[in-house]
């Protein structure tokens, strides 16, 4: 599984910290230049704002759209290297069980195609299988943040696909497995956190209007949709499928 981490050429304090915490485990890494918001159009097949209304109450900032290209570019490339990767963004945080838990991840991200390293809420999710000291969940409400997820070529594909045009952020758009039809796993315990360095974010600043009713009442239909849309593909999961 290779590994790769999203990170600006200019962030030089994220990338001292992601180079210290491999070189403890001495293992190989790769920084993605991640997409600037000038680059952004040439990695993504469009950007929806109404749809990004409906979705977010707000339209999208500049970083917002590179973050998701970064992402939507190492879809396709995982793709095309036809190997799972696992990506990363550059305020990770390696946990001590870190390097334990990758045989677990690559073995389920075969089977299941797309598995959270970070982040997994054990109250909105369901245990389906065990390594070791590890667990896989099924995430049946996927938590936000991309901060670390292992992808097979399969599902990297499909999300690619579905991703194209930008109508949220990226930890969103993974979010909703009912439209980009996969399933969506976690590691238990997690094997990467945020660090301290997540605390300065380079998204920028997302401000929601005060938009008139109409647009209130079509956001409080999506948002109903989303609802029944997950709780209906919830109710077809089988372990093991």
């Amino acid at each position: 599984m290779d590994v790769r981490v999203i990170s600006l050429e200019s962030s030089s304090l994220r990338r001292a910290s992601i180079a210290t915490q491999f070189a403890a485990f001495d293992m190989a890494y790769e920084f993605f230049d991640a997409v600037t918001p000038r680059g952004a159009p040439a990695h993504v097949d469009g950007y929806d704002e109404s749809e990004f209304l409906l979705n977010c109450g707000r339209v999208a900032t500049d970083a917002e759209v590179a973050c998701y290209a970064s992402h939507l570019e190492l879809w396709r490339q995982c793709a095309a290297a036809d190997r799972p990767y696992l990506i990363l963004e550059d305020d990770a945080r390696l946990t001590r069980s870190f390097r334990d838990g990758l045989p677990a991840l690559e073995r389920w991200v075969f089977e299941c195609g797309l598995v959270r390293a970070a982040l997994p809420l054990p109250r909105q999710s369901a245990p389906v299988a065990r390594q070791d000291s590890f667990a896989l969940h099924y995430c049946r409400r996927v938590p936000l943040q991309a901060l670390g997820y292992a992808v097979s070529p399969e599902a990297a594909r499909r999300l690619a696909r579905a991703g194209g045009t930008i109508e949220e952020p990226v930890d969103k758009f993974l979010q909703r497995f009912w439209r980009h039809g996969q399933r969506v796993y976690a590691l238990l315990p997690a094997i990467v956190e945020h660090s301290s360095l997540a605390d300065i974010s380079d998204i920028g600043e997302r401000v929601r209007h005060d938009y008139d009713v109409a647009i209130r009442l079509r956001r409080l239909i999506r948002k109903s949709g989303n609802a029944v849309a997950r709780a209906c593909s919830n109710a077809t999961f089988t372990p093991g499928r």
